[in-house]
């Protein structure tokens, strides 16, 4: 295996443990930039920033007139669904067959079934948690973010808490896609003799400027991801199919081995539970609805993954297993599809990094900018001022942290990114609801069942998933 293809699956595994934030409905960034339009256009008051965002945690604004017809051009609980899909499918998928050949097929699809029910279930529970949040404050048309959820439920230092592990995921996110860009920039640029570091500020450099523009901008160059992604995808499976053996896909049954690799995998690669406010406004504060369109939110990424999942492990007999040193993705389908699968793979790696990168930067972007107007509440700054000051702070870290620790970034990114992720996703709205169910007594149509026993153990499932992170970073420390 060369030097680069132990790179790119060493991204992709830490990929798959960053919470991919790509997203089919870009149309949604254009939602986002109208509500902030309405809301200057509505109130001379600063806006509140902390209503729910579409991608990521993007923080929306007050909404106005233009939110209806964001709503009624993305309120489709069809819409709904692929945003949610979208948010939790991205470039860590590649890396699934390789975390996984150990166990095996069978339990590694019974693994991810059961990481899928964990989705969904903290999903309904953060469902609820802005439904509750927006009735106690009368938002009939629009759905509180996971912030102001904290700060309503848990006080300052929960909306603290759970403004720093945003912060730390979404710097994470862009600090190892500017890392790989830059790999990927100097590869393609081999006549220009690029250093990688040069190369990352370059690719850093792009996504800035559009984060400076009106989305639009964004969205354009978003659907070309999309469709590189899409059409580089379905040609790798097609590549793959006709070698599949249905006996490989019971030559291992490690059943064992289930938990932590699987499931810690798993659980990353389904998650999307960030979108679900948007989900929540764009279908007018309807739980029923929201309900259905994170069921097939999660149905989506559960039947791409398994195919995935048979496909590749399909491919694997014991022979190959010995040849392709550690079930590297890359040289499996090599062996099946020849030179034209690298190309491919470049072009589904490319993919994902920008779509990705573009939600990622601009959420990091908008997340700054609100975060610094709410701070200077009576700044008379133009807006072209304030959202370059949040450019440079909220690229500069990640661009930092690329250029100077990437090798030891990424390796703690395997090692934190799921504490991360489930506490923020699955204890952080079970614990609200337990303080805002105690202030209103209204129920929420199709909330889970058990009352707060459920609450209690899935906030117990949470801490045993993440007690072996904990043990290892306190190990490390």
């Amino acid at each position: 295996m060369t030097i680069l293809s132990r790179r790119r699956a060493h991204f992709f595994r830490a990929a798959a443990l960053l919470w991919v934030s790509h997203v089919i409905g870009v149309d949604t960034f254009r939602c986002q930039r109208l509500r902030r339009t309405a809301a200057a256009r509505s109130s001379a008051e600063p806006p509140n920033l902390y209503a729910s965002g579409a991608r990521t945690t993007q923080l929306s604004l007050k909404n106005g007139g233009d939110e209806a017809r964001c709503r009624e051009a993305e309120g489709s609980v069809f819409g709904s669904s692929l945003l949610f899909a979208g948010t939790a499918v991205g470039a860590g998928m590649i890396a699934l067959p390789s975390e996984t050949y150990e166990t095996g097929f069978i339990p590694s699809i019974v693994g991810l079934s059961l990481c899928c029910a964990f989705t969904y279930c903290t999903s309904i529970f953060a469902l609820e948690a802005c439904w509750l949040a927006s009735k106690q404050q009368s938002l009939d048309s629009t759905s509180p973010g996971f912030l102001v959820i904290s700060k309503l439920a848990l006080g300052g230092v929960g909306e603290a808490v759970t403004a720093l592990l945003f912060w730390l995921l979404l710097t994470a996110i862009v600090s190892a896609y500017i890392s790989e860009g830059g790999i990927i920039v100097t590869q393609m640029a081999t006549n220009l003799d690029l250093d990688s570091g040069v190369a990352s500020l370059l690719f850093a450099s792009c996504f800035a400027v559009l984060a400076i523009f009106e989305t639009s901008y964004s969205d354009f160059f978003n659907r070309f991801f999309v469709l590189g992604l899409a059409g580089s995808f379905l040609a790798l499976v097609g590549v793959g199919l006709p070698e599949v053996g249905l006996s490989n896909l019971t030559m291992n049954q490690n059943w064992s081995s289930v938990y932590p690799s699987v499931i810690s995998i798993g659980i990353l690669s389904f998650g999307a539970q960030n979108v679900v406010p948007s989900i929540l406004g764009y279908l007018g504060n309807d739980p029923v609805k929201s309900k259905r369109a994170i069921i097939g939110g999660c149905l989506i990424p559960l039947c791409l993954y398994c195919l995935w999942e048979g496909v590749i492990l399909g491919m694997v007999d014991s022979s190959t297993a010995t040849v392709v040193s550690g079930m590297n993705v890359d040289d499996v389908l090599r062996q099946a599809g020849g030179p034209v699968v690298g190309d491919l793979l470049e072009l589904f790696s490319l993919s994902a990094i920008g779509s990705s990168m573009t939600g990622a930067s601009l959420s990091l972007v908008d997340f700054v900018e609100d975060a610094l107007r709410e701070l200077q509440q009576n700044d008379k700054g133009t807006r072209f001022r304030l959202r370059t000051v949040a450019i440079i702070l909220a690229l500069l870290p990640p661009c930092a942290i690329a250029l100077g620790f990437k090798d030891v970034f990424l390796v703690a990114l395997e090692e934190a990114g799921l504490l991360g992720g489930v506490s923020l996703y699955g204890i952080i709205p079970a614990l609200c609801i337990l303080s805002l169910r105690r202030t209103f007594k209204e129920e929420m149509p199709g909330r889970i069942g058990g009352g707060n026993t459920s609450l209690v153990a899935i906030v117990a499932v949470s801490t045993l998933l993440i007690s072996p992170e904990v043990v290892m970073l306190l190990r490390k420390l």
